[in-house]
Protein backbone atom coordinates (compact mmCIF):
# COMPACT_ATOMS: atom_id res chain seq x y z
CA UNK A 1 0.00 0.00 0.00
CA UNK A 2 1.25 3.47 -0.86
CA UNK A 3 0.53 6.81 0.75
CA UNK A 4 -0.64 9.16 -1.98
CA UNK A 5 -1.70 12.78 -1.94
CA UNK A 6 -5.21 14.02 -2.58
CA UNK A 7 -5.85 17.27 -4.37
CA UNK A 8 -6.43 20.16 -1.99
CA UNK A 9 -9.87 20.66 -3.53
CA UNK A 10 -10.95 17.09 -2.76
CA UNK A 11 -9.42 17.17 0.73
CA UNK A 12 -11.34 20.33 1.64
CA UNK A 13 -14.53 19.00 0.05
CA UNK A 14 -14.33 16.07 2.46
CA UNK A 15 -13.35 18.08 5.53
CA UNK A 16 -15.49 21.23 5.18
CA UNK A 17 -19.27 21.04 4.96
CA UNK A 18 -20.57 23.39 2.26
CA UNK A 19 -17.08 24.04 0.86
CA UNK A 20 -17.10 26.90 -1.68
CA UNK A 21 -13.92 26.27 -3.68
CA UNK A 22 -13.60 25.40 -7.37
CA UNK A 23 -11.43 22.80 -9.07
CA UNK A 24 -10.14 24.10 -12.42
CA UNK A 25 -8.23 22.43 -15.23
CA UNK A 26 -6.38 24.33 -17.92
CA UNK A 27 -8.02 22.58 -20.89
CA UNK A 28 -11.54 23.46 -19.69
CA UNK A 29 -10.73 26.78 -18.04
CA UNK A 30 -13.12 29.00 -20.00
CA UNK A 31 -16.09 26.69 -19.41
CA UNK A 32 -15.28 26.41 -15.71
CA UNK A 33 -14.80 30.17 -15.19
CA UNK A 34 -18.16 30.94 -16.80
CA UNK A 35 -19.95 29.62 -13.72
CA UNK A 36 -17.87 31.47 -11.11
CA UNK A 37 -19.42 34.66 -9.64
CA UNK A 38 -17.58 37.97 -9.44
CA UNK A 39 -15.44 38.51 -6.36
CA UNK A 40 -11.92 38.37 -4.99
CA UNK A 41 -10.20 34.98 -5.05
CA UNK A 42 -7.02 33.02 -4.35
CA UNK A 43 -5.74 30.75 -7.14
CA UNK A 44 -3.22 27.96 -6.44
CA UNK A 45 -1.65 25.12 -8.41
CA UNK A 46 -3.29 21.94 -7.09
CA UNK A 47 -0.85 19.19 -8.07
CA UNK A 48 0.80 18.15 -4.82
CA UNK A 49 3.49 20.84 -4.90
CA UNK A 50 5.04 21.83 -1.58
CA UNK A 51 5.78 25.45 -0.61
CA UNK A 52 3.72 26.85 -3.46
CA UNK A 53 3.76 30.38 -2.10
CA UNK A 54 7.56 30.53 -2.11
CA UNK A 55 7.60 29.14 -5.67
CA UNK A 56 5.20 31.74 -7.07
CA UNK A 57 2.40 29.23 -7.61
CA UNK A 58 -0.19 31.16 -5.59
CA UNK A 59 -2.04 34.28 -6.81
CA UNK A 60 -3.87 36.28 -4.14
CA UNK A 61 -6.73 38.79 -4.43
CA UNK A 62 -7.55 38.24 -8.10
CA UNK A 63 -10.83 38.35 -10.00
CA UNK A 64 -12.13 35.51 -12.19
CA UNK A 65 -11.00 37.51 -15.24
CA UNK A 66 -7.41 37.39 -13.96
CA UNK A 67 -7.37 33.63 -13.54
CA UNK A 68 -6.52 33.04 -17.20
CA UNK A 69 -3.39 35.23 -16.93
CA UNK A 70 -1.96 33.21 -14.03
CA UNK A 71 -3.05 29.87 -15.46
CA UNK A 72 -1.25 30.65 -18.73
CA UNK A 73 1.95 31.42 -16.84
CA UNK A 74 1.75 28.21 -14.79
CA UNK A 75 0.72 26.12 -17.78
CA UNK A 76 4.02 27.07 -19.43
CA UNK A 77 5.73 25.52 -16.39
CA UNK A 78 3.86 22.25 -16.91
CA UNK A 79 0.93 22.72 -14.50
CA UNK A 80 -2.68 22.25 -15.52
CA UNK A 81 -4.74 21.74 -12.36
CA UNK A 82 -5.76 24.54 -9.99
CA UNK A 83 -7.91 25.38 -6.99
CA UNK A 84 -9.79 28.69 -6.81
CA UNK A 85 -11.25 29.92 -3.50
CA UNK A 86 -12.86 33.08 -2.15
CA UNK A 87 -10.31 35.40 -0.52
CA UNK A 88 -10.38 35.37 3.30
CA UNK A 89 -8.89 38.66 4.57
CA UNK A 90 -7.03 38.11 7.86
CA UNK A 91 -3.99 39.08 9.90
CA UNK A 92 -0.93 36.86 10.07
CA UNK A 93 -1.54 36.46 13.80
CA UNK A 94 -4.72 34.55 12.89
CA UNK A 95 -2.69 31.81 11.18
CA UNK A 96 -2.18 28.58 13.15
CA UNK A 97 -0.68 25.18 12.33
CA UNK A 98 -2.59 21.93 12.88
CA UNK A 99 -1.59 18.42 11.75
CA UNK A 100 -2.82 14.86 12.31
CA UNK A 101 -0.43 11.91 11.83
CA UNK A 102 -1.56 8.27 11.96
CA UNK A 103 1.01 6.16 13.85
CA UNK A 104 1.19 2.71 15.45
CA UNK A 105 0.29 4.34 18.76
CA UNK A 106 -2.75 6.11 17.29
CA UNK A 107 -3.27 9.58 15.84
CA UNK A 108 -0.80 12.24 16.99
CA UNK A 109 -2.02 15.85 16.71
CA UNK A 110 0.43 18.74 16.39
CA UNK A 111 -0.39 22.41 16.91
CA UNK A 112 1.47 25.73 16.72
CA UNK A 113 0.33 29.28 17.28
CA UNK A 114 2.81 30.32 14.57
CA UNK A 115 1.33 28.88 11.39
CA UNK A 116 1.81 29.90 7.79
CA UNK A 117 4.76 29.89 5.39
CA UNK A 118 7.41 30.19 8.11
CA UNK A 119 6.21 27.47 10.49
CA UNK A 120 9.34 25.42 9.79
CA UNK A 121 11.41 28.30 11.15
CA UNK A 122 9.47 28.00 14.40
CA UNK A 123 9.61 24.24 14.94
CA UNK A 124 10.05 24.67 18.69
CA UNK A 125 6.57 26.19 18.86
CA UNK A 126 4.87 22.94 17.74
CA UNK A 127 3.26 20.97 20.57
CA UNK A 128 2.04 17.38 20.15
CA UNK A 129 -0.95 15.62 21.71
CA UNK A 130 -2.41 12.11 21.46
CA UNK A 131 -6.07 11.14 21.10
CA UNK A 132 -6.48 10.93 24.88
CA UNK A 133 -5.37 14.54 25.22
CA UNK A 134 -7.91 16.22 22.97
CA UNK A 135 -9.37 18.26 25.84
CA UNK A 136 -5.83 19.48 26.69
CA UNK A 137 -5.27 20.45 23.05
CA UNK A 138 -8.60 22.29 22.95
CA UNK A 139 -7.70 24.34 26.02
CA UNK A 140 -4.21 25.09 24.73
CA UNK A 141 -5.22 26.00 21.17
CA UNK A 142 -8.69 27.47 21.49
CA UNK A 143 -9.94 24.93 18.93
CA UNK A 144 -13.10 23.13 20.02
CA UNK A 145 -13.03 19.45 20.95
CA UNK A 146 -15.92 18.92 18.51
CA UNK A 147 -13.84 20.23 15.59
CA UNK A 148 -10.87 18.01 16.45
CA UNK A 149 -13.00 14.89 16.96
CA UNK A 150 -14.84 15.52 13.69
CA UNK A 151 -11.52 15.69 11.83
CA UNK A 152 -10.47 12.33 13.29
CA UNK A 153 -13.81 10.77 12.30
CA UNK A 154 -13.35 11.94 8.71
CA UNK A 155 -9.76 10.70 8.69
CA UNK A 156 -10.92 7.24 9.70
CA UNK A 157 -13.86 7.17 7.29
CA UNK A 158 -11.73 8.24 4.34
CA UNK A 159 -8.47 6.39 5.09
CA UNK A 160 -6.34 9.48 5.72
CA UNK A 161 -2.86 8.69 7.00
CA UNK A 162 -1.79 12.33 7.34
CA UNK A 163 -3.52 15.72 7.37
CA UNK A 164 -1.79 19.09 7.61
CA UNK A 165 -3.77 22.32 7.85
CA UNK A 166 -1.40 25.24 7.42
CA UNK A 167 -2.54 27.79 7.94
CA UNK A 168 -5.68 27.21 9.94
CA UNK A 169 -7.17 30.68 10.34
CA UNK A 170 -9.00 31.40 13.58
CA UNK A 171 -10.98 34.57 13.06
CA UNK A 172 -14.01 35.85 14.97
CA UNK A 173 -14.56 32.36 16.39
CA UNK A 174 -14.52 30.76 12.94
CA UNK A 175 -12.12 28.02 11.89
CA UNK A 176 -11.08 28.30 8.22
CA UNK A 177 -8.88 25.75 6.45
CA UNK A 178 -6.84 28.14 4.33
CA UNK A 179 -4.53 25.38 3.10
CA UNK A 180 -4.78 21.60 3.55
CA UNK A 181 -2.57 18.69 2.55
CA UNK A 182 -3.84 15.13 2.85
CA UNK A 183 -2.12 11.78 2.36
CA UNK A 184 -4.35 8.73 2.03
CA UNK A 185 -3.78 4.99 1.93
CA UNK A 186 -4.08 4.20 -1.78
CA UNK A 187 -6.04 1.04 -0.98
CA UNK A 188 -8.73 3.20 0.64
CA UNK A 189 -10.12 3.97 -2.82
CA UNK A 190 -11.93 0.63 -2.71
CA UNK A 191 -13.70 1.46 0.57
CA UNK A 192 -14.87 5.05 0.17
CA UNK A 193 -16.98 6.96 -2.31
CA UNK A 194 -15.56 10.32 -1.20
CA UNK A 195 -12.41 10.18 -3.34
CA UNK A 196 -11.04 8.17 -6.25
CA UNK A 197 -7.91 7.79 -8.34
CA UNK A 198 -8.86 10.98 -10.21
CA UNK A 199 -8.39 12.95 -6.98
CA UNK A 200 -4.81 11.77 -6.47
CA UNK A 201 -2.17 14.34 -7.40
CA UNK A 202 1.50 13.64 -7.84
CA UNK A 203 4.48 15.87 -8.42
CA UNK A 204 6.28 12.98 -10.12
CA UNK A 205 5.49 11.55 -13.53
CA UNK A 206 3.76 8.22 -14.01
CA UNK A 207 5.92 5.41 -15.39
CA UNK A 208 5.24 4.14 -18.90
CA UNK A 209 3.86 0.91 -17.40
CA UNK A 210 1.43 2.84 -15.19
CA UNK A 211 0.26 4.93 -18.12
CA UNK A 212 -0.32 1.85 -20.30
CA UNK A 213 -2.30 0.13 -17.53
CA UNK A 214 -4.36 3.27 -17.00
CA UNK A 215 -5.19 3.30 -20.72
CA UNK A 216 -6.09 -0.39 -20.51
CA UNK A 217 -8.33 0.35 -17.53
CA UNK A 218 -10.00 3.29 -19.28
CA UNK A 219 -10.99 1.06 -22.19
CA UNK A 220 -12.32 -1.88 -20.18
CA UNK A 221 -15.37 -2.50 -18.00
CA UNK A 222 -13.01 -4.43 -15.71
CA UNK A 223 -10.69 -2.74 -13.20
CA UNK A 224 -6.93 -2.81 -13.87
CA UNK A 225 -4.74 -0.77 -11.52
CA UNK A 226 -0.97 -0.39 -11.16
CA UNK A 227 1.27 1.76 -8.99
CA UNK A 228 5.04 1.25 -9.15
CA UNK A 229 6.62 1.60 -5.70
CA UNK A 230 10.21 0.38 -6.07
CA UNK A 231 11.64 -0.45 -9.50
CA UNK A 232 14.43 -2.61 -7.98
CA UNK A 233 12.28 -4.56 -5.52
CA UNK A 234 12.27 -8.31 -4.99
CA UNK A 235 8.53 -8.86 -4.39
CA UNK A 236 6.03 -8.24 -7.19
CA UNK A 237 2.25 -8.53 -7.04
CA UNK A 238 -0.30 -9.83 -9.52
CA UNK A 239 -3.43 -9.65 -7.42
CA UNK A 240 -7.14 -9.95 -7.99
CA UNK A 241 -9.52 -7.90 -5.86
CA UNK A 242 -9.01 -4.87 -3.63
CA UNK A 243 -9.46 -6.72 -0.34
CA UNK A 244 -6.86 -9.32 -1.26
CA UNK A 245 -4.49 -6.58 -2.36
CA UNK A 246 -4.66 -4.93 1.05
CA UNK A 247 -4.17 -8.22 2.91
CA UNK A 248 -1.14 -9.27 0.87
CA UNK A 249 0.50 -5.85 1.06
CA UNK A 250 -0.14 -5.72 4.82
CA UNK A 251 1.51 -9.13 5.23
CA UNK A 252 4.63 -7.97 3.40
CA UNK A 253 4.77 -4.76 5.44
CA UNK A 254 4.29 -6.66 8.72
CA UNK A 255 7.22 -8.92 7.84
CA UNK A 256 9.45 -5.87 7.48
CA UNK A 257 9.82 -6.11 3.70
CA UNK A 258 7.69 -3.13 2.73
CA UNK A 259 10.74 -1.59 1.05
CA UNK A 260 10.97 -4.69 -1.16
CA UNK A 261 7.44 -4.33 -2.50
CA UNK A 262 7.73 -3.42 -6.17
CA UNK A 263 4.16 -2.54 -7.05
CA UNK A 264 0.62 -2.24 -5.81
CA UNK A 265 -2.61 -2.72 -7.71
CA UNK A 266 -5.14 -5.29 -8.81
CA UNK A 267 -7.24 -6.72 -11.60
CA UNK A 268 -10.91 -7.39 -10.93
CA UNK A 269 -14.36 -7.19 -12.44
CA UNK A 270 -13.99 -10.12 -14.83
CA UNK A 271 -11.22 -9.03 -17.22
CA UNK A 272 -10.87 -11.00 -20.44
CA UNK A 273 -7.99 -13.35 -21.17
CA UNK A 274 -6.46 -10.72 -23.46
CA UNK A 275 -6.76 -7.95 -20.87
CA UNK A 276 -5.19 -10.15 -18.20
CA UNK A 277 -2.39 -11.07 -20.60
CA UNK A 278 -1.62 -7.40 -21.35
CA UNK A 279 -1.76 -6.46 -17.66
CA UNK A 280 0.55 -9.34 -16.71
CA UNK A 281 3.05 -8.35 -19.39
CA UNK A 282 3.44 -4.94 -17.76
CA UNK A 283 4.10 -6.52 -14.35
CA UNK A 284 6.62 -9.01 -15.77
CA UNK A 285 8.51 -6.29 -17.63
CA UNK A 286 8.94 -4.52 -14.29
CA UNK A 287 10.07 -7.77 -12.64
CA UNK A 288 12.72 -8.37 -15.28
CA UNK A 289 13.94 -4.77 -15.09
CA UNK A 290 14.46 -5.00 -11.32
CA UNK A 291 18.07 -5.32 -10.13
CA UNK A 292 17.16 -7.41 -7.07
CA UNK A 293 19.28 -10.60 -6.85
CA UNK A 294 16.26 -12.85 -6.18
CA UNK A 295 12.70 -12.10 -7.11
CA UNK A 296 9.26 -13.55 -6.54
CA UNK A 297 5.91 -12.96 -8.22
CA UNK A 298 2.85 -13.39 -6.00
CA UNK A 299 -0.29 -14.30 -7.93
CA UNK A 300 -3.11 -14.19 -5.42
CA UNK A 301 -6.68 -13.20 -4.71
CA UNK A 302 -9.69 -14.01 -2.61
CA UNK A 303 -12.44 -16.32 -3.72
CA UNK A 304 -13.92 -14.54 -6.73
CA UNK A 305 -17.65 -14.36 -7.38
CA UNK A 306 -17.51 -14.10 -11.16
CA UNK A 307 -13.90 -13.51 -12.29
CA UNK A 308 -13.08 -16.78 -14.10
CA UNK A 309 -9.84 -18.19 -12.66
CA UNK A 310 -9.15 -20.48 -15.63
CA UNK A 311 -9.75 -17.67 -18.14
CA UNK A 312 -7.59 -15.11 -16.39
CA UNK A 313 -4.86 -17.66 -15.67
CA UNK A 314 -4.76 -18.46 -19.37
CA UNK A 315 -3.74 -14.86 -20.04
CA UNK A 316 -1.22 -14.90 -17.18
CA UNK A 317 0.35 -18.15 -18.42
CA UNK A 318 0.63 -16.74 -21.94
CA UNK A 319 2.53 -13.71 -20.63
CA UNK A 320 4.74 -15.89 -18.40
CA UNK A 321 5.57 -18.23 -21.29
CA UNK A 322 6.92 -15.39 -23.40
CA UNK A 323 9.61 -14.53 -20.82
CA UNK A 324 10.06 -17.88 -19.05
CA UNK A 325 13.74 -18.16 -19.96
CA UNK A 326 14.57 -14.68 -18.67
CA UNK A 327 12.63 -15.36 -15.47
CA UNK A 328 14.62 -18.56 -14.86
CA UNK A 329 17.91 -16.79 -15.44
CA UNK A 330 16.98 -14.13 -12.89
CA UNK A 331 15.97 -16.68 -10.21
CA UNK A 332 12.31 -15.68 -10.27
CA UNK A 333 9.81 -17.99 -8.60
CA UNK A 334 6.03 -17.73 -8.74
CA UNK A 335 3.79 -18.24 -5.71
CA UNK A 336 0.04 -18.66 -6.25
CA UNK A 337 -3.11 -18.67 -4.14
CA UNK A 338 -6.44 -18.24 -5.91
CA UNK A 339 -10.09 -19.22 -5.66
CA UNK A 340 -13.26 -18.75 -7.65
CA UNK A 341 -15.09 -20.04 -10.75
CA UNK A 342 -13.10 -22.78 -12.53
CA UNK A 343 -10.53 -22.69 -9.75
CA UNK A 344 -9.38 -26.32 -10.11
CA UNK A 345 -8.81 -26.05 -13.85
CA UNK A 346 -6.95 -22.76 -13.55
CA UNK A 347 -4.72 -23.94 -10.70
CA UNK A 348 -3.94 -27.22 -12.47
CA UNK A 349 -2.89 -25.41 -15.64
CA UNK A 350 -0.81 -22.92 -13.66
CA UNK A 351 1.00 -25.58 -11.63
CA UNK A 352 1.81 -27.65 -14.72
CA UNK A 353 3.22 -24.62 -16.49
CA UNK A 354 5.31 -23.42 -13.54
CA UNK A 355 6.79 -26.88 -12.85
CA UNK A 356 7.65 -27.52 -16.49
CA UNK A 357 9.41 -24.16 -16.74
CA UNK A 358 11.26 -24.35 -13.40
CA UNK A 359 9.40 -21.33 -12.04
CA UNK A 360 7.40 -23.16 -9.38
CA UNK A 361 7.24 -21.69 -5.91
CA UNK A 362 3.85 -22.92 -4.71
CA UNK A 363 0.25 -23.17 -5.91
CA UNK A 364 -2.71 -23.10 -3.52
CA UNK A 365 -6.47 -22.99 -3.87
CA UNK A 366 -9.19 -21.53 -1.68
CA UNK A 367 -8.66 -24.22 0.96
CA UNK A 368 -5.46 -22.45 2.05
CA UNK A 369 -5.34 -19.04 3.74
CA UNK A 370 -4.79 -16.09 1.45
CA UNK A 371 -1.45 -15.05 2.94
CA UNK A 372 0.33 -18.41 2.59
CA UNK A 373 1.72 -17.72 -0.88
CA UNK A 374 2.95 -14.31 0.24
CA UNK A 375 4.66 -15.79 3.31
CA UNK A 376 6.48 -18.35 1.16
CA UNK A 377 7.53 -15.70 -1.36
CA UNK A 378 8.91 -13.56 1.49
CA UNK A 379 10.89 -16.53 2.78
CA UNK A 380 12.24 -17.29 -0.69
CA UNK A 381 13.61 -13.81 -1.43
CA UNK A 382 15.05 -13.64 2.09
CA UNK A 383 17.10 -16.81 1.65
CA UNK A 384 20.78 -16.55 0.76
CA UNK A 385 21.65 -16.91 -2.91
Amino acid sequence: MARVKLSEFRAKSILVEGYEGYSLTFNNLDDELSRIPDGNYVLKVDQGIKKRGKQGLVAVNITPDQVRENANKWQNLGFSRYILEPLVPHEQSHEKYLAFQRTREGIIISFSELGGMDVEDNADSIKSFNELQISDLAKYSGISEEFIKNIIIKMNENHFSFLEINPLVIKDGQLILLDAAVLVDSAGEYFTNMWSENDIVEASQKTDAELRVRELDDNSPAALKLTVLNKDASLWLLLSGGGASITIADTIQAEGLGNQLGNYGEYSGGPTTEETYLYTKEILNLVLSSKAPKKAVIIAGGVANFTDVAKTFKGIIQALSEVAEELRQQKVKVFVRRGGPNEKEGLKNMEEFLRSNDLYGSVYGSDVVLTEAASEAIKYVGESK
